[in-house]
């Protein structure tokens, strides 16, 4: 099996590239790319490590029309951003679409259009609890992880019919360096959290893992929120 991953220098992405750890890998960094590929050797990981900045179109276009096909795709690329709408510069919107919209559409466009008629393809896209029910301070956030959404519900069902399954997860508070803060903060989201604690990258990568398997075979534009019971 080959399976692409973008975002895969990242915490969460790290964990899913060693949940997939039997297949041939295909791991994407915007940066950090030394970095990930210690991390593919330290793991004995079976992988080409690509670097590709999906803020930029051609670079992305260029990437994007030398890969072949590939049985698995996951998205996990992305950042946040903090801040009220009115302080922060519409280019930054831009930026945000680029990461987490346009790039990820355009991929999945090419290897949908790319691949054999009868060969499967699991697509599962990283998005955010925020994409289903908004944060205040980070709107920006919001709207492009809402947008992601959107694409796999409407994509599930234009391409269930071609044996392409396409689904999302939406993490909620994951111990994470994106999600790094100070810890009386931590402490106060925590109470908030009916199972009493931050969410972990293995955990997000456990799902991710079961909706690229035999075990949900027949599930598509399904949204599967990864929280604690928070939201």
């Amino acid at each position: 099996m080959k399976t692409l991953i973008t975002g895969a220098s990242g915490t969460i992405g790290r964990a899913v590239s060693l949940a997939f750890r039997d297949d041939e890998l295909i791991l994407h960094a915007n940066q950090n790319t030394e970095e990930l590929q210690s991390f593919v050797e330290q793991s004995s990981l079976h992988a080409e490590v690509v670097t590709c900045d999906l803020t930029n179109d051609a670079a992305v276009e260029t990437w994007v029309s030398s890969l072949g096909t590939v049985d698995r795709f996951i998205f996990v690329a992305g950042h946040a951003l903090n801040g009220l709408v009115v302080d922060q510069s519409i280019d930054e919107l831009d930026r945000l679409y680029q990461i987490h919209v346009r790039s990820m559409v355009r991929m999945a466009q090419h290897l949908v259009a790319i691949k054999p008629y009868d060969r499967p393809l699991e697509i599962v896209i990283v998005s955010s609890v925020w994409g289903e029910v908004g944060a205040a301070a980070e709107v920006f956030y919001s709207t492009v992880k809402a947008a992601q959404l959107g694409f796999v519900k409407s994509f599930a069902r234009e391409m269930g019919p071609f044996h392409v399954r396409i689904n999302a997860v939406t993490p909620g508070w994951i111990d994470s360096p994106m999600n790094d803060t100070v810890e009386e903060s931590k402490q106060e989201v925590m109470a908030d959290i009916p199972l009493g604690r931050l969410g972990t990258a293995d955990e997000v990568a456990a799902t991710i893992r079961f909706l690229c398997s035999d075990a949900s075979s027949y599930m598509t534009g399904a949204v599967l929120r990864i929280d604690g019971g928070w939201q």
